[in-house]
């Protein structure tokens, strides 16, 4: 009786398998971060809606953790296919994709919305981009901002940049570089080993966003937060690699691209309100958190630390190839761009 069950249910698996139009194909994800926080949320948002929007055909298998490699080296596991799709951070890849690294540059303020659509029209009509992209056989399929840059620190180290001299901080990408300009001994590390580096006292200061410190529970170790006054970083993608892609009907291949597309409008309203959500947390309860402000002749002396940083990108983007003005000129008015979008239209989760 059991073997003629077993055998029954083999022959119904074998017959659906023989289906016309019946297929799963499970794609392997890789994701540095846990899974918690604003991003995670998006991260899941994209795997679902492709298994949805595909009608189950194609499915999203995610590993986090960096379970599969460490996020130092996901701009090459993924042209490898050591996973079919995976988040690439520009700030650790600046050699092989400084385009993406650019979005960690200190730039004018910008809504992350504005940041994200800027990057993500840049990778896919720069046929430039698009070529190197495709060179290193991946295929992008949307952008993740996070919120603006905050310093923050465990004992109210600085108060001023005349404070940062000396001051143990983590290097974590560019927007904490212009830090070492001014004094800071800089140590490079993952944002993710942050929390663990602050709670040995590795490091006593961090830049980090609202949403993050609280997933990351940076927000209870430290002290003083300061907002640096620059734009929301962008330097967060996902790609896939190309043989996977291709290997995908015609009609997943779009569906995919519009779900890599429609997810930075969902991202950016619930990052919105993870920021929010964030920023009562850290003001609140027995031990709130005390923001101070850069005066402006502190905001003037972070502009000119930036300024060397940025020469030090467009060195590493005109070694790879690009154009590294241009690009970042391209990129600038991209922004400029979405921010009167923004601005005229409101953004899209506001709009009637």
């Amino acid at each position: 009786m059991k073997l003629s069950i077993k055998a029954t249910l083999l022959a119904a698996a074998t017959a659906m398998l023989a289906t016309p139009g019946f297929a799963e194909m499970v794609l392997t994800a890789n994701d540095p971060g846990p899974n918690r926080g604003v991003r995670a949320k998006a991260v899941n948002f994209l795997s679902d809606q492709i298994t949805e929007r595909t009608g189950g055909e194609v499915r999203v298998e995610s590993n986090w953790g960096g379970a599969l490699f460490k996020v130092t080296s996901a701009w090459d596991s993924l042209g490898t296919g050591v996973a079919d799709m995976g988040l690439v951070i520009g700030s650790y890849a600046q050699t092989e994709v400084p385009e993406l690294a650019l979005g960690a540059l200190s730039l004018p303020v910008a809504d992350p919305w504005v940041m994200m659509r800027a990057m993500n029209e840049m990778f896919t009509t720069n046929a430039q981009i698009m070529q190197r992209v495709e060179d290193a056989n991946l295929v992008y399929l949307t952008a993740y901002a996070l919120s603006p840059n905050l310093l923050a620190c465990r004992n109210g180290e600085i108060k001023s940049v005349d404070d940062v001299k000396g001051v143990k901080m983590s290097d974590t990408g560019s927007s904490s570089e212009l830090f070492g300009t001014l004094g800071a001994n800089l140590v490079k590390m993952p944002i993710y080993d942050v929390y663990q580096s602050m709670e040995t006292g590795l490091v006593d200061c961090t830049v980090t966003y609202a949403y993050y410190a609280v997933a990351s529970k940076v927000s209870e170790l430290v002290t003083t937060m300061t907002p640096m006054g620059y734009s929301s970083v962008v330097s967060l993608a996902t790609f896939m690699n190309k043989d996977t892609f291709d290997s995908l009907s015609e009609e997943h291949q779009k569906t995919v691209l519009q779900v890599g597309n429609d997810m930075i409008d969902y991202y950016a309203e619930q990052l919105s309100l993870a920021d929010e959500a964030a920023m009562v947390e850290m003001n609140s309860g027995d031990n709130p958190i005390q923001f101070l402000e850069f005066s402006a002749t502190d905001k003037a002396a972070l502009d000119a630390a930036a300024k060397p940083v940025i020469e030090g990108w467009i060195k590493d983007a005109d070694a790879s190839g690009l154009d590294g003005k241009a690009i970042k000129a391209e990129f600038i008015s991209l922004i400029e761009k979405w921010n009167a979008v923004a601005k005229s239209e409101g953004l899209p989760w506001m709009r009637n």
